[in-house]
């Protein structure tokens, strides 16, 4: 009976882990809006982790948003990447 537990127990997590590695994601308001500012008819309904993650670490440096550092062109190259 304690193997079964424990068999049941393993199988539970295995499934939440591969749930949760499959889970949407989605940027905060503020990036969002900002990347829409940019490009107006932008999808940001399904971004891969990868995509979301490139993003995330584009905004998270004031350095990388200048306007010579063309920041609305490195989101349209990260959109067009669907990894």
């Amino acid at each position: 009976m304690k193997s079964f537990a424990l068999v049941t127990a393993l199988v539970a997590a295995t499934a939440t882990g591969a749930f949760a590695q499959q889970a949407p994601v989605q940027l905060s308001s503020a990036i969002q809006s900002q990347i829409l500012a940019w490009i107006p008819d932008a999808d940001l309904s399904n971004l891969s982790n990868s995509q979301y993650a490139q993003i995330v670490s584009l905004f998270a440096s004031s350095d990388n948003l200048g306007a010579g550092d063309n920041p609305a062109g490195a989101v349209k190259a990260i959109l067009s990447n669907a990894q």
